[in-house]
């Protein structure tokens, strides 16, 4: 099931990472911030998509390297996300309370897969 999960915190990562022009006024900070968010966010999907495809009985490709850290990372990232939920003014799509349950169980999921990776 990781690869499930990989595919939802990548998915969510990279929607985010669209949405930080409207977070932050600083461009340098929008830049990096978008820069950090795009490469974990695309990392797991490569991961979960090459899982999955391997579990097809597809070539087994090679796995990026940091998977720990980028777990970590990714998951803490995640986490930090939640606060555009919280303040009315600040939420990115106020309708869609689905989004705020995967990004919080993702990113609670990708640091428990960091913290038990080897």
């Amino acid at each position: 099931m990781s690869w499930l999960w990989s595919i939802f915190a990548g998915f969510y990562l990279v929607a985010y990472a669209f949405w930080l022009p409207s977070l932050f006024a600083n461009l340098l900070v929008v830049v990096l911030a978008a820069a950090l968010t795009l490469v974990l966010g695309l990392s797991f999907l490569y991961d979960g998509f090459s899982t999955a495809m391997a579990l097809q009985g597809g070539p087994a490709t090679k796995p990026l390297a940091l998977g720990r850290a980028r777990r970590l990372a990714g998951g803490a990232l995640l986490l930090s996300y939640l606060l555009v939920y919280v303040p009315p003014h600040g939420r990115i799509v106020a309708h869609w309370p689905l989004d705020l349950a995967i990004t919080a169980v993702s990113g609670a999921i990708m640091l428990v897969y960091g913290i038990q990776d080897q």
